[in-house]
C-alpha cells in the first residue's frame, strides 16, 4: 500500500449550495467531447475503475460484457492488495467470459488518495466510481469536470452537502454533454419497469399507501485489526460499520427500496419524515457505530403514507418485499403481481427478475454508441437523500421535513485525509440526545 500521495483537504471539491437542482433522468444527444462517441462500434472505448472491491469488480466485468470493443484501461484504489485482488478475479472472469483480451491495465495500476487522478489522466474514456460512498460527490465532481462519462455505484452520498455537491454536479454533466449512470440498478430491470408502466397506468388506482421491508442477517465481515494499522486504515477496510464512509446501511443498502419507490411516485419526494433505530445485536464495539435496525414513515404532499423498515440481525427471519396499495388493488412489486381489492392476484407482469446489474451497462454503452447521453443524476441524489432524512430522523428523534434535511449542514467528512493522524470513532447516535444540524 502506498500512502506517500498528498492527501487532499476536506471535502475541497463540494460545494454545498442548498439549491435543489432540477435534473430528472434525462437522455439527450448533445455533442461529445471525443469524437470516438456516437462513432461506429469501431471505436473502442477505454474504461478506468476506480474502487476495486468486490462490487467495482463486478461492474468492471459487467462493462466488458455490454459492448464488443472496450477494454479495461485503468484500476485505482487506496489499496494495493484490493487492486491485485480485484485484477486477479477479472482475469479469471472475463478469461472464463471470452473477454480476456479486453483487460489492459499494464502500468495504470494507480494506488492513493489521487488514484482518482490518474485514472481520468490516463487517457480512459468512461469511469466506474465504486469506491465507498464517502468519496462518490468528490468524485464525481472530478469526472465530470474531466468531461468524462461516469458510472456511479450507489447511493452518491452520505449527507445533505454531499447529495448538494451531486446535484450540482449533474447540472454539469448536462452542460459538457458526458453521463452519469446510476446504479440504482432496479430501474434497469425489465419486470420492474413493467410494473412501473402498469402503475402509472392506473392499474391499482390512485395511490394510498406504500411498504418496503428488507429484514436481513447482515453483511460485511469485519476485518480485524492489524498490527500497523491506522485508525484511518482500519475504519476504511470495515468503511460498511461507520456512516462517515457508509452513510449506515439504511444509505448504502437500503437506498434501493427508497428509489423504487420515488421512481413509483414519479419523482414526487416526501414532505416529511420521522424514523427510529437503534442497534441491539450488533452492539461490540467491532461494529462501529452504525445502527442495525431502522423503521421510518415518510408522508407525501397528496397524501400517500410510506413506511419503510429495514434490520440486519443475525439468526432472525428474512423478508423482502415492496408493496402499493391504490384505491383499486395492489401490487407486490418484487413479484411482479398485481392483486385486486379482496387480495386475489389478477395478473402476473414478469416471470423473473432479468439481470439488472448487466443491463444498466448494457444500456449506457448503447447510448453512446447512438451518440446519447444518460443522466439519472437526480434521481440518484435525491433517492440518496431520503435515505439520509430517515438515517439523520432516526439518529436524533426528530421529525424532519424534506427542506430540514436537503439544507443540513452535517458534514460527515474527517478533518484530513491522513493515514496517520488519529481518528477517534464517534460515539452511537442516541435519540433524543443527538443533534440535528
Amino acid at each position: 500500500m502506498s500512502n506517500d500521495s498528498r492527501p487532499p483537504s476536506r471535502r475541497s471539491f463540494l460545494k454545498t449550495s442548498s439549491t435543489a437542482v432540477a435534473a430528472g433522468t434525462l437522455v439527450s444527444t448533445l455533442p461529445f467531447p471525443n469524437a470516438s462517441f456516437g462513432a461506429p462500434i469501431s471505436a473502442k472505448l477505454k474504461v478506468g475503475l476506480v474502487g476495486c472491491g468486490g462490487r467495482g469488480t463486478g461492474a468492471a466485468a459487467q462493462a466488458m460484457e455490454a459492448d464488443s470493443n472496450v477494454e479495461l484501461w485503468a484500476l485505482g484504489d487506496v489499496f494495493e492488495d484490493q487492486i491485485d485482488k480485484s485484477l486477479n478475479t477479472l482475469e479469471k472472469q472475463m478469461g472464463a467470459d471470452g473477454n480476456g483480451d479486453k483487460l489492459n491495465v499494464k502500468g495504470r495500476k494507480f494506488v492513493g488518495w489521487d488514484a482518482i487522478d490518474k485514472v481520468i489522466d490516463s487517457g480512459c474514456d468512461v469511469v466506474l466510481l465504486a469506491t465507498t460512498p464517502h468519496f462518490r460527490p468528490q468524485q464525481l465532481r472530478k469526472v465530470i469536470e474531466a468531461g468524462r462519462h461516469c458510472f456511479a455505484e450507489k447511493p452518491v452520498a452520505v449527507d445533505a452537502p454531499g447529495v448538494r455537491s451531486v446535484l450540482e454536479t449533474t447540472e454539469l454533466a448536462k452542460k459538457k454533454g458526458v453521463s452519469i449512470v446510476s446504479g440504482l440498478c432496479w430501474r434497469y430491470e425489465t419486470g420492474m419497469q413493467e410494473v412501473m408502466r402498469r402503475i402509472h397506468e392506473g392499474a391499482i388506482g390512485d395511490i394510498v399507501s406504500l411498504e418496503s421491508t428488507r429484514y436481513g442477517r447482515g453483511v460485511a465481515k469485519l476485518a480485524p485489526r492489524q498490527k500497523g494499522w491506522t485508525d484511518m486504515e482500519y475504519q476504511m477496510r470495515n468503511w460498511y460499520y461507520y456512516t462517515w464512509l457508509s452513510g449506515d446501511f439504511i444509505v448504502e443498502m437500503f437506498v434501493h427500496e427508497l428509489d423504487k419507490m420515488a421512481w413509483l411516485m414519479k419523482g414526487e419526494y416526501p414532505e416529511r419524515c420521522i424514523a427510529s433505530g437503534g442497534r441491539i445485536a450488533r452492539t461490540g464495539p467491532d461494529y462501529g457505530h452504525v445502527f442495525d435496525h431502522f423503521n421510518a414513515t415518510f408522508d407525501y404532499a397528496s397524501g400517500v403514507k410510506y413506511y419503510a423498515q429495514t434490520r440486519h440481525e443475525p439468526n432472525t427471519d428474512g423478508l423482502w418485499r415492496d408493496h402499493a396499495h391504490g384505491s383499486n388493488g395492489w401490487c407486490d412489486m418484487m413479484k411482479f403481481t398485481l392483486y385486486d381489492k379482496q387480495g386475489k392476484p389478477t395478473e402476473r407482469l414478469a416471470k423473473k427478475r432479468t439481470n439488472m446489474h448487466q443491463l444498466e451497462h448494457n444500456e449506457m454503452y448503447a447510448a453512446l454508441r447512438r451518440g446519447e447521453i444518460i443522466n439519472n443524476g437526480e434521481y440518484m441524489a435525491k433517492s440518496t437523500m431520503m435515505a439520509v432524512m430517515a438515517r439523520m430522523s432516526a439518529y436524533t428523534g426528530k421529525s424532519l421535513t424534506w427542506d430540514q434535511a436537503i439544507n443540513s449542514k452535517e458534514d460527515l467528512s474527517p478533518p484530513s485525509y491522513d493515514w496517520n493522524q488519529p481518528l477517534p470513532e464517534p460515539p452511537v447516535a442516541k435519540p433524543g440526545v443527538t443533534k440535528f444540524i
